[in-house]
């Protein structure tokens, strides 16, 4: 990138005093000063405004004729082109702003931070052990913690896969308690049922057998009553009636205690429970799911035995 009033690193210009600043961005312009505080050589424009910044505004100046005529530090270290603005991309970062802690070019030093405390970074980029120091020290803390972080999610997705597990069985166990408690109504019902059934088959066999007999008696009556009136013996016919008419009636009455002592319920059917249906459609769920955290070792009361305090009163004896 050329800059008006600049121009461009040529080979055959290498062993003459070039502006370092300018050096850097990859220009080579002609030294024009020097400064002590720097140590570092000017060109014209870097020169008259290297004072403007309030980082070097109280560095000592050379003018061409004061200058070093040989450059301490040769080409431009590879160590002090560290990174480059982000606002101003073509700008190396030389500066570090205390005020807001970050890193800065001069054109970001002139222009935004000029009320802060700014240092340049090659000043005091040599005492940085102590600080580095710090700085490892909290990253290899963190990364022990990060390590034991570690662990404890390992260990602790082994438990989760334990506990919920565990969670699984209770809620098929549950479920199996539910059924078997189902299953024993529905057997105690289903008997109640089948013994109804069997009462009212046996009472309906009852009916049957006993209206059989009733039927055939008076079956064989009413032949023998048929077979007198057929021969037209008239007299033999009256007496039989007569002890007929008794037999009648007992049978006539056996009917009526046969029907009566095996009387059925009439119509069976099943009254559902209601209130049971209602409570399993109300609850959405058979169960809930609780969590609950284990007392900390460092939050657990400690006990510690100190000394023995005496409760026991003296004996007092009365020799009134």
């Amino acid at each position: 990138m050329e800059v008006p009033g600049k121009f461009a690193v040529s080979s055959e210009q290498d062993s003459n005093l070039y502006c370092l600043p300018c050096n850097r961005e990859g220009l080579k312009e002609p030294a024009f000063g020097y400064c002590q505080d720097c140590e570092e050589h000017l060109c014209e424009s870097c020169y008259k405004h290297h004072r403007k910044p309030k980082p070097t505004m109280n560095h000592v100046l050379l003018d061409k004729g004061r200058m070093p005529q040989q450059s301490k530090t040769g080409n431009v270290n590879n160590d002090q082109i560290t990174d480059f603005c982000t606002k101003h991309s073509d700008k190396p970062v030389e500066f570090y702003c205390n005020t807001h802690d970050s890193n800065l070019c001069y054109v970001c030093v002139t222009l935004e931070h000029k009320h802060c405390k700014v240092d340049y970074i090659p000043d005091v980029s040599g005492n940085v052990s102590g600080e580095l120091e710090k700085l490892i020290d909290r990253m290899e803390t963190l990364m022990q913690k990060c390590k034991s972080n570690i662990k404890i999610a390992e260990t602790a997705t082994a438990n989760i896969e334990q506990m919920y597990k565990a969670v699984v069985e209770d809620i098929q166990v549950f479920r199996n308690e539910i059924n078997e408690c189902l299953d024993k109504m529905e057997a105690e019902i289903m008997r109640d049922a089948k013994s109804r059934s069997l009462t009212a088959k046996s009472k309906q066999e009852n009916v049957k057998t006993g209206s059989l007999h009733i039927a055939e008696e008076m079956s064989s009556t009413m032949s023998m009553l048929k077979s007198l009136s057929d021969e037209n013996k008239r007299n033999k016919l009256f007496i039989e009636m007569k002890h007929v008419e008794p037999q009648v009636s007992r049978l006539s009455d056996e009917e009526k205690q046969l029907v009566e002592d095996n009387k059925t319920d009439g119509e069976v059917k099943f009254i559902r429970n209601e209130m049971m249906l209602s409570q399993l459609q109300n609850n959405k769920y058979i169960g809930t799911i609780s969590t609950y955290r284990k007392p900390r070792a460092e939050s657990a009361v400690c006990v510690q035995f100190e000394r023995t305090i005496q409760v026991k009163a003296p004996l007092i004896v009365n020799n009134a």
